[in-house]
């Protein structure tokens, strides 16, 4: 997988000051509804700020930002250039296929853009490469000139191979704000914010966010797993259903419940079923786990890359095998449900996967 982010490189001056940088960056993210937060426990957004004493750039990154245009970085780089009077570098990177630097300055005018690589297939070229006005930041330009016209298997080296022409460190370049690890902790500082929660009030409501439509097979793992669109809730079931649950028909094993999924918190538990009879005479598998915390819905409102991450990172449910007869593997049903909807008035809100049956809406 290659490289994706989207940065901004913002040239010193004597008007800029961290301190100036940082009461900017947090009063534009109030203007946009987040609320700060004083760590990182409950955030939705991170912007992380570096400032290496020995370079002529600040760089600032944030996990909401996600530039695909020149209208994009414009729409963020032009104020800052025009509240601190400097140039500003918007930057990004698509999987390593294509990355591009949009340099701007509003006291003189500047608009200069220069890239690498391809655009995805259907995507549209954001725009044509345009050189004027970056010999005023770089000290070498003819070398510069050949950097950009050269050809690279990943596109970010062009970025990477320009860094000391512009007096920038080369981990500047690269610099994303969920990945900070090669960089000075000392120049590094960031700040936490989070959109208005969710109502705590609301239900929880599951869903299958990639609905599997690939029936089971013998000996190889099945998944099934969901987001929460509602409110937050504790306790969680998953049921598997079918008249192969009786006799044996079709054996679940090693299965696992898997929360976390998309994050280096992943957690995965042993999942031992429990079969038992229903009202109706037919036989369930289940199994419970009542302190888990079942995370509320990722606020819609989040910009798009962000929301994608988050509810990637937060999806839950089970893992797990078959085996038996292979004419029955069609009729697993598997339930995911909450337990505090199964005690309360609302008992819906399950998620439900049967390679037979359309997903619930």
């Amino acid at each position: 997988m290659g490289m994706f982010f989207s940065n901004l490189h913002i040239k010193k001056n004597n008007t800029i000051t961290l301190d100036s940088l940082l009461q900017y960056l947090i009063e534009d993210m109030v203007k946009k509804g987040y609320t700060r937060l004083e760590s990182p426990e409950n955030s939705e957004v991170t912007i992380a700020i570096y400032a290496p004493e020995n370079s002529s750039w600040v760089s600032v990154s944030s996990d909401c930002y996600n530039f695909n245009s020149d209208e994009d970085t414009r729409n963020t780089a032009q104020p800052i250039s025009e509240k601190f009077g400097t140039y500003v570098i918007a930057a990004s990177c698509m999987d390593s296929d294509y990355a591009f630097m949009h340099l701007l300055n509003s006291s003189d005018k500047t608009d200069g853009w220069i890239n690498s690589g391809s655009v995805y297939e259907g995507m549209e070229l954001p725009r044509n490469t345009t050189i004027s006005g970056w010999e005023k930041i770089i000290s070498d330009f003819d070398r510069f000139r050949e950097i950009t016209n050269e050809e690279y298997i990943f596109a970010e080296d062009m970025i990477y191979n320009i860094a000391e022409l512009m007096n920038m460190d080369k981990e500047q370049c690269l610099f994303e704000a969920d990945y900070t690890e090669d960089v000075d902790k000392n120049c590094l500082t960031k700040l936490y914010f989070s959109l208005l929660p969710i109502s705590e009030e609301e239900p929880a409501n599951l869903y299958i966010n990639l609905y599997d439509l690939t029936p089971c097979k013998a000996d190889i793992n099945s998944v099934v797993f969901v987001n929460n669109k509602g409110g937050r809730s504790k306790g969680i079931a998953i049921m598997f259903t079918g008249d192969y649950i009786e006799n044996d028909d079709v054996i679940i094993y090693n299965a696992t419940f898997e929360s976390n999924y998309g994050s280096e918190n992943c957690k995965i538990v042993p999942v031992t079923f429990e079969k038992r009879k229903r009202s109706d005479g037919s036989c369930v598998l289940w199994w419970q786990d009542s302190d888990f915390e079942i995370p509320p819905a990722v606020n819609q409102n989040l910009p798009y890359t962000k929301r994608e991450k988050l509810e990637f990172e937060k999806q839950f449910g089970v893992r797990f095998f078959v085996k038996g007869n292979p004419q029955k593997f069609r009729d697993v049903e598997v339930y995911i449900i909450p337990l505090e909807n199964i005690k309360s008035a609302y008992a819906q809100g399950y998620a439900r996967w049967n390679v037979q049956k359309r997903p619930l809406a």
